[in-house]
């Protein structure tokens, strides 16, 4: 028999035996699973008579809220595409982003009213703006959200969509040519994912899922969809201020989270941290970059839970691996332990994860040789939008190759040691080197430049950026950066910046950023 591979058939377990059980908290908001299919049957109707064309775009730009969790199912039974977009873009990639998908309608919170209304001549097909928590008035915002919906029909809608690799999420992600791809997710990716992670975390219906990394995400999305097929709880956070966080983990009684290293490390840093009764949190999930063993034990005992390593990619839905600590190993003392779950951690079930060296041949278990991780599975995106010949260049042979370099030990656990794809990791968002760089190249007085990464205490990596300036010009790094931040996101503008007479190149004039880190780093 042949059932298709979709998200809607999540939605409708978690409805069938947990209908009066609360399934959402925003706030004051507490939506029972029973009230979020009725919410998501209205969006499915509201969608499908907005005008879109048959598989058009919808775009939402908003915060951690129960009207992701309604979207993301809701758009699963339609034959449109999600695209969630990061909060913290500048009006520039905004503009971008929007019109490379092609976009037709965006839900987006009041508070970014301003940017879209900026932003709203140079885009190119989008006809339809809702807002939400605000009203409709100006003349070019079509209608209100909670209108939209509650306008829209609730008629029960089974699942219509029968091919289970037709597109469901697009997620656009810094990439290595200075502009951000859109990574294609399907139905099945999706669902594939979802039962993965059930297994790799074992979430269950006890499960209080603390939704603190942005939902706009994958790297927390993706327990949307496995935490609703086990019928747990999903607890919103619109916004990381540390103290907001421990009150709604004592209040709501959370038991699982995913985190970035900043985060944890502003949450150990709360004055009284011990006034929290933290007892319900049974493990943080952490990823985005790596932490120390050190850092990890400081965080099991400070909040009192377990670390849990997690790594992926967006256009692996994302989960490839998790650290948990093999059954053979727990005779280990607590220290050795903890090297091994601090590291990248063990392939999970679902994926074919191999390290391969330049030949394609997979490299010993030794913990020192050193490959590309490659993978295959259900997870794996479809391709990148509108990118054949980028698509064609990551996924050869069967497999997808992630551009991340590491080793594997005697026992199977994979360690991340370096980014083929220099990918710069601030507070758990990507930032693309390139991408600054071509805007620094903007600059008159700039001859050459290369962006690199450089420890902090606070975001773990942020920019920094090496510029040999053209021959009798002038301009100051403060200048410079306020050029780039003109241009770029308040995440991605850089740091620092250093000037130097030149670059260091190889024969080939490529300019050799290995040696700027070893320099600079």
């Amino acid at each position: 028999m042949y059932v298709p591979m979709t998200p809607s058939r999540i939605l409708k377990r978690a409805v069938k035996l947990y209908s009066t059980k609360t399934a959402v908290v925003d706030g004051a908001v507490r939506l029972t699973y029973a009230d979020v299919q009725k919410r998501v049957w209205h969006v499915y109707h509201a969608v499908e008579k907005a005008g879109l064309t048959f598989d058009g775009r919808v775009a939402v730009l908003d915060y951690n809220t129960y009207r992701y969790f309604e979207l993301y199912f809701g758009m699963s039974l339609t034959h449109h595409t999600l695209l969630p977009l990061n909060i913290r873009l500048s009006p520039a990639e905004y503009t971008y982003i929007l019109n490379d998908s092609e976009a037709e309608a965006i839900i987006f919170h009041a508070d970014f009213k301003p940017v879209l209304e900026k932003i709203r001549p140079d885009l190119h097909s989008v006809k339809y703006f809702y807002v939400a928590e605000g009203a409709a008035d100006v003349d070019w915002i079509t209608d209100t959200y909670e209108n939209l919906i509650d306008n829209a029909s609730s008629e029960p809608v089974e699942a219509t969509v029968d091919d289970e690799n037709a597109l469901l999420n697009l997620y656009y992600t810094s990439g290595t040519t200075g502009k951000p791809k859109g990574v294609m997710l399907t139905h099945r990716n999706i669902y594939a994912n979802a039962m993965t992670t059930i297994v790799a975390f074992k979430l269950e219906d006890r499960t209080v899922w603390h939704h603190i990394a942005p939902l706009f995400h994958l790297a927390d999305a993706f327990f949307i969809w496995s935490v609703t097929y086990q019928g747990g709880r999903h607890v919103m956070q619109r916004q990381f201020v540390p103290q907001n966080v421990l009150e709604t983990i004592q209040s709501e009684g959370i038991t699982a989270a995913m985190m970035v290293p900043t985060m944890i490390n502003f949450l150990l840093n709360v004055p009284d941290l011990e006034r929290y009764d933290l007892s319900s949190l049974q493990w943080v999930m952490v990823g985005g970059a790596p932490m120390s063993p050190a850092n990890a034990q400081r965080m099991m005992k400070s909040l009192g839970c377990r670390y849990l390593s997690g790594y992926g990619l967006t256009e692996t839905c994302p989960l490839l691996t998790v650290g948990n600590i093999k059954d053979t190993l727990l005779h280990l003392p607590e220290e050795d332990q903890m090297k091994y779950l601090t590291r990248t951690g063990l392939e999970v079930p679902g994926v074919d994860l191999k390290v391969v060296d330049i030949s394609g041949k997979e490299i010993p278990w030794d913990g020192q040789s050193v490959g590309e991780i490659i993978v295959r599975g259900d997870n794996v995106m479809k391709g990148y939008w509108k990118l054949p010949n980028e698509t064609a260049g990551a996924i050869r042979d069967g497999y997808f190759y992630t551009g991340d370099l590491a080793t594997v030990d005697e026992e199977g656990y994979v360690l991340i040691v370096d980014r083929a794809k220099d990918i710069i990791i601030s507070g758990g968002e990507n930032i693309s080197s390139v991408e600054i760089e071509n805007v620094l190249y903007m600059h008159p007085a700039v001859l050459e430049c290369a962006v690199i990464a450089i420890p902090d205490a606070k975001w773990g990596e942020i920019p920094k950026a090496i510029v040999a300036l053209k021959p009798d010009s002038s301009i100051t790094e403060e200048e410079l950066v306020i050029f780039a931040r003109e241009r770029l996101a308040g995440f991605k503008t850089p740091k620092a910046i250093l000037f130097v007479k030149e670059l260091p190149k190889t024969g080939s004039g490529k300019i050799l950023k290995t040696e700027l880190r070893a320099r600079y780093r």
